[in-house]
């Protein structure tokens, strides 16, 4: 038979490099890789070393509701830290790459090396140029380097990175790790003015930086809910044996309402910033809202950067972010009043709290002293001398000065004690840090004290009281940590958590089904690199104490910000000051500027491998024409959204798994076709199977505008108009009702649930013009809760067309042009009724082609199972198979197609690590494993799980690493019962599709008497009835199993058998001259016969009924016979019935083992004569070709310049043939070639020279030939 050699995607050299793990030391720009994010109205490009809106040279900058409408210069985050090293104290801040203007950058001055953040060479694929996608599993890497301390799957090979686990989260997601190893500013003392050689990590010397490692995570969502956002999720890990008393998070962000990519229409020079310091969001709009750009398409609306999570600090006592009122034990803890801001004097006998380097607390009283004698008091950070009944002390109190202000002279200002951000506690209470402004009275305030208040209100936080201990509980929510193994907010839940670390349900691995939480950390508090349970440390966002946003810095022009000086970024990012733009007043904008920020949360200690984490969210608004003001409220309720998703940790219902959609390209049509797997899908929110059903959308427009204009109430784009759309039969129809909170949000947009129309799997689009470029979506979607008020949600829908014009999409996405096909084409057989080789049903079987691109040559077998032998209960009755008399009907239940051709694969194994195939369902019974030396390896060896298709070592050394091939043969589909009228399914109008082909099967369900095929042999003797038995006796019932067999009654001269008695039925045994046979399973059945008038023959009233015997020995009733005169026979007809007379009966019966079907698909040919014949039929169009096509793309995304793509096609062109095109002149300036794909007949040409020179307006000649023959022709291009 004919072998298939299937190469692997990484050559042996990569798979045994990934024996080792990455880690610092393997970063850099030479790792550099970008992609985009566009799984929803937002769509931009971003890089992983840590930039938002760049390469701007790739477009989509932070672009919301079209590719070329960017909001986004740049956005970067940054990391600062206060660094105590030889004596010496400085602040190091570790920004990105990135490309904006700054009065320094940060890179070194003599070689230009970026001292930033790089990205990891290990988190994604490096024979690409795209950063992991969560869409494309080609980004992937070979093995996640964070995973591999996973004992039961080391590296998470195959499977997505995912925030919970083996699983994107959302409906598009993007991982990516960087370190700052490359920032080499103080590591080295020729670097810096201090002369300092900082080695962050005493056991690696050879490590930089900070040894700051960050793992980014995006997400986005599609549903109409959250279309408008991405999230941003950063987690900083310090890896370093150095503890940072003080660190400080932030975000640099540049901003640019109205870039596309590279071009410069000064749109920078007009845009506005400000903020809500209440609901923790910048904004940046346009002022006036009037776009320079040319390539800008609508109104203008705003750009947010909404602060969801800032860094934890589990060590101060103080209840940070205000959470303790949720936990009944926090609700009794204490909280600051003013005057626990007061001086406190101390004197002896009093207890004070002093804190060791673990930040463990102890009791201290002090002693009494000589009068005038000093006491040396030390506490984490600070030693200071104390004289009893003289020394008071405070801390975060509130201080009074002078400033001289321009306009108003000396004026007084309050100020809080500087100490209330140092890091120490310094009035011994245990509390570090406690500040009037930020825990008591909650104050946010520019710097210039002429400016009101942002935020000025009464807000006393919880703390712990140390001496008590009333707030030490860790369920107290005061001081939670993300990284305890303790369930802070008590939120975890045994029913739906307890899958383990590894996140994932029914994986076996630590943690599943103990009853307990299980987190990411291990019990010495080491991070595993697994996510842990839900809602448990790295999986509960709530169980972090954090500090929230602490400043907000402006700045214009936006040059005036110094990356390359850590200094002045440290200050910029210090905590206690809002600036208010000299553009804003009343808190709306006056006018435009060049203007920038940075915005930051700290102080907060970062220790020795601990991790914190901060995220942002991109949200957009406004831009439906309003004012300011609307824009704003736009903006803001869309924050509420995103606050809403994080404060439900993530956890925001999902659609349906994504559903493959393929087209096929056809002469003025397209055929789509799909799978199934949405259908099973099961949402991990609600954990229910909740598909729905599918929408199909179609655009000539890659982002699917054309088609945006289902409304919400006021009049604002929500939904997509569907070119089809199919749905579940199951009552669930109409308009999604939604109420309560769900109906106030969708403001008047319904979600069209479907009409109950049935389930379909392909679809063809007769609507289309060849040469025109198609967009076909399916999205599959989902019911809703109205009771949960959860909105219906469907699939997103990627389409991404970089600046050189490549695409890329999601699975669920298809990219057609229809056209002509070759001359002389000839579609394979369509329709071909399957011929069996054993069959025992008798419905008939055909295949219809529905990709011919698909058809191979191979030769497959058709196989089935049924009720009496596939190993399921099928009717729910807790019997199987042959302990259940009423799976006798032998119920069609599955079908399976195999390909009866052999395929080799080479794969690598990896020892005892699993290892994924190509193909899953493999037939045990004929794989192969042979070694790199060809010789087979006893199946002894390894352990192969042929339904998933993978394999691995049965022990370690069983299998060493190195090359293998697997020989096998598989089963595109294996036991489906996608069968048009299955009983066993409630959606089957169309079975599977596989390698183009899907069968149509007109099974016989129900077994029936067949009258033309049964019939007397012999004599025609009478008439008789075969139906089930059907009786009741006294309060008995009896029924007979509707069993698919044929049968004879075969008669003889004398005496051959002996009726069975049955006592409710017929209880006497008779002798009779007849045998029943069971034909279909080649048995004499025993049988219950009624002889009505008693005369020893049968005669009309009589009746017979058939026992059959089951597998396990028992016997059941079946069929029932009655027979009765013909219809011009005298009543009293009786016949002598005897040898040579036979009643044969032919029942319908439906496909059940033992049946198969071998058959051959024929694949499209091309037929020479018919091509020859066809040469007339070459045509070009548009002839002439005017100015341009309505069949031309625009520009690429991004591009700013230029007029797009030029195309005049070549239509019914012969396979490989070739044109050459000539002036009128004779002077040849092109030669096209057809590539030899017999689908597609069109050639197309971009109107450019041999040279790439644009040609002239006239009228051209061109020649095609090929083996059908030679023509010729002529076209014009007219200005």
């Amino acid at each position: 038979m004919m072998k298939k050699i299937l190469f692997p995607l990484f050559i042996l050299s990569v798979v045994l490099g990934e024996l080792c793990s990455t880690s610092y030391g393997q970063s850099g720009p030479q790792f550099q890789r970008s992609a985009y994010m566009n799984g929803n109205q937002v769509r931009t490009v971003f890089g992983n070393w840590g930039v938002i809106g760049q390469p701007a040279a790739k477009g989509k900058r932070g672009a919301w509701r079209n590719d070329n409408d960017g909001y986004i210069g740049d956005v970067t985050p940054l990391v600062g830290a206060e660094i105590n090293y030889a004596g010496k104290t400085f602040h190091s801040v570790a920004t990105c790459f990135v490309e904006r203007p700054a009065q320094i950058q940060d890179q070194d001055p003599l070689t230009s090396k970026w001292w930033t953040f790089q990205p990891d060479g290990g988190y994604f694929n490096t024979n690409q140029q795209s950063v992991a996608m969560s869409n494309d599993p080609n980004s992937w890497p070979p093995f996640w380097p964070d995973k591999l301390n996973d004992t039961k799957d080391p590296g998470w090979r195959g499977s997505w990175n995912g925030y919970f686990g083996k699983r994107a989260n959302a409906d598009l997601e993007t991982y990516f790790v960087m370190d700052d190893n490359n920032d080499e500013r103080f590591n080295k003392a020729s670097n810096n003015t201090l002369g300092v050689a900082f080695k962050p990590d005493s056991t690696k010397p050879q490590r930089n930086g900070m040894a700051l490692v960050m793992s980014v995570r995006a997400m986005q969502w599609s549903q109409f809910l959250a279309k408008d956002n991405i999230f941003w999720l950063y987690e900083i890990t310090n890896t370093g044996t150095t503890t940072y008393n003080r660190a400080v998070f932030g975000m640099l962000v540049g901003t640019y309402v109205g870039v596309t990519s590279t071009e410069d229409y000064r749109e920078y020079a007009d845009d506005w910033s400000f903020y809500s310091a209440k609901d923790n969001i910048t904004y940046t709009g346009d002022y006036g809202r009037q776009i320079l750009n040319p390539l800008w398409v609508g109104t203008v609306g705003m750009v947010g950067y909404a602060f969801l999570e800032s860094p934890g600090n589990p060590f101060d006592g103080i209840d940070n972010d205000g959470d303790a009122d949720s936990s009944a034990v926090g609700q009794l803890t204490p909280k600051f009043t003013s005057a626990s801001f007061d001086s406190t004097l101390i004197t002896p006998g009093m207890q004070l709290v002093l804190i060791r380097n673990d930040y463990s607390r102890f009791l201290y009283t002090v002693p009494s002293v000589a009068p005038g004698d000093s006491l040396l008091i030390t506490t984490r950070g600070l030693s200071t001398w104390i004289k009893p009944g003289i020394t008071k002390v405070a801390e975060g109190n509130v201080l009074q000065r002078t400033v001289i202000d321009p306009t108003f002279g000396a004026i007084k200002v309050d100020y809080v004690n500087p100490n209330a951000y140092d890091g120490v506690d310094n009035d011994f209470d245990g509390i570090i840090d406690e500040n009037y402004y930020v825990h008591y009275r909650q104050l946010k305030r520019s710097k210039n004290p002429a400016n009101p208040p942002l935020i000025d209100q009464t807000r006393p936080l919880h703390y712990t009281d140390f001496i008590t201990g009333n707030g030490t509980s860790p369920t107290s929510m005061i001081d939670e940590r993300r990284n305890d193994l303790i369930d802070n907010n008590t939120n975890w839940n045994i029913a739906h958590d307890d899958v383990g670390r590894d996140g994932i349900p029914n994986t076996g691995d630590l943690g599943e089904g103990d009853g307990i939480p299980t987190s990411g950390y291990d019990a010495n508090g080491n991070d595993t690199g697994l996510p842990g349970e839900p809602h448990i440390d790295k999986t509960d966002v709530r169980e972090s104490d954090q500090i929230g946003l602490t400043n907000f810095y402006y700045f214009a022009p936006s040059n005036q910000v110094r990356l390359g000086d850590d200094e002045s970024m440290w200050t910029n990012l210090a905590p206690g000051f809002f600036d208010v733009p000299a553009s804003i007043v009343n808190n709306r904008p006056t006018a435009g500027e060049d203007g920038d920020f940075i915005y930051g949360s700290g102080y907060f200690p970062l220790l020795s491998h601990s991790t914190e984490r901060f995220s942002l969210a991109l949200v957009y608004g406004g831009g439906r024409g309003g004012s300011v003001d609307d824009d704003i409220a736009d903006l803001l309720k869309n924050k509420q959204t995103v606050q809403q998703i994080y404060d439900a940790n993530y956890q925001f219902p999902q659609p349906p798994d994504k559903p493959t959609l393929t087209a096929v390209a056809g002469d003025k049509q397209v055929t789509l076709y799909w799978d199934r797997k949405a259908e099973a899908s099961v949402d991990p929110v609600l954990l229910t199977k909740d598909f729905e059903g599918y929408k199909l959308y179609k655009s000539t427009d890659p982002d699917f505008r054309d088609i945006y204009t289902i409304t919400d109430g006021s009049g604002s784009p929500q939904g997509y108009r569907p070119l089809v759309q199919v749905d579940i039969v199951d009552g669930v129809q109409g308009y999604f009702q939604a109420t309560g909170d769900a109906f106030t949000v969708a403001a008047g947009y319904a979600f069209y649930l479907g009409s109950d129309n049935g389930l379909q799997h392909s679809y063809v689009d007769n609507d289309v013009q060849n040469g025109r470029r198609y967009y076909y979506a399916l999205v599959a979607y989902d019911k809703g809760d109205n009771y949960l008020g959860i909105f219906p949600s469907e699939n997103s829908k990627f389409v991404t067309i970089s600046t050189s014009g490549e695409i890329t999409h999601d699975p669920n996405v298809a990219v057609v042009v229809p056209n002509t096909k070759v001359a002389g084409y000839v579609p394979p057989p369509n329709g071909v009724k399957l011929s069996a080789t054993v069959h025992y049903g008798t419905g008939d079987i055909y295949s219809e082609v529905l990709d011919p691109n698909k058809i191979t040559r191979d030769t497959y077998r058709l196989e089935f199972l049924d009720s009496r032998i596939d190993g399921i209960d099928n009717n729910d009755n807790g019997l199987i198979d042959a302990f259940d008399s009423t799976e006798a009907t032998r119920t069609t239940s599955f079908y399976s197609v195999r390909d009866m051709n052999d395929i080799t694969e080479i794969f690598y194994a990896l020892d005892t690590t699993l290892v994924t195939l190509e193909r899953t369902n493999l037939v045990r019974s004929s794989v192969v494993v042979r070694n790199s030396s060809s010789t087979a390896i006893p199946a002894s060896n390894y352990i192969l799980d042929t339904l998933r298709g993978n394999i691995r070592g049965a022990s370690p050394g069983s299998m060493p690493a190195g090359r293998y091939t697997i020989t096998y043969q598989y089963y595109p589909v294996y036991r489906s019962s996608n069968i048009y009228g299955s009983p066993y399914v409630s959606e089957a109008k169309d079975a599977d599709i596989f390698d183009g082909i899907q069968l149509s099967f007109r099974n016989q369900w129900q077994a029936q008497r067949i009258d033309s095929l049964s019939v007397w042999t012999g004599k025609d003797a009478y008439r008789f009835g075969f139906t089930p038995l059907n009786v009741q006796v006294g309060n008995k019932f009896y029924k007979g199993i509707q069993k698919p067999s044929d049968y004879s009654i075969i008669f003889s001269n004398s005496i051959v058998d002996t009726s069975t008695g049955d006592p409710d039925l017929q209880p006497d045994a008779l002798p009779v001259n007849f045998r029943v046979y069971n034909e279909t399973d080649s048995t004499f059945i025993k049988f219950i016969y009624a002889d009505i008038d008693a005369n020893g023959k049968v005669s009309p009233q009589d009746e017979l009924v058939f026992l059959e015997k089951e597998p396990l020995g028992n016997y059941i009733y079946t069929w029932d016979i009655k027979f009765s005169n013909k219809q011009n026979d005298p009543i009293d007809t009786v016949y002598a019935l005897g040898a040579g007379d036979k009643l044969s009966i032919k029942t319908t019966k439906p496909f059940r083992q033992g049946d198969n079907y071998l058959f051959t698909p024929v694949p499209a040919k091309v037929d020479e004569a018919a091509a020859s014949a066809s040469l007339r039929r070459v045509r070009v169009v548009p002839n002439p070709y005017v100015t341009a096509s309505t069949f031309e793309l625009p520009l690429n995304p991004g591009v700013t310049s230029g007029r797009g793509q030029r195309k005049i096609d070549f239509i019914h062109v012969p396979s490989q043939a070739s044109i050459q095109i000539f002036t009128s002149r004779g002077d040849h300036i092109m030669t096209l070639r057809h590539d030899g794909n017999i689908e597609d007949g069109t050639v197309s040409w971009n109107v450019k020279t041999k040279e790439n020179l644009d040609v002239a307006y006239g009228v051209y000649y061109y020649v095609v030939e090929s083996t059908a023959g030679t023509m010729t022709g002529k076209f014009a291009i007219i200005k």
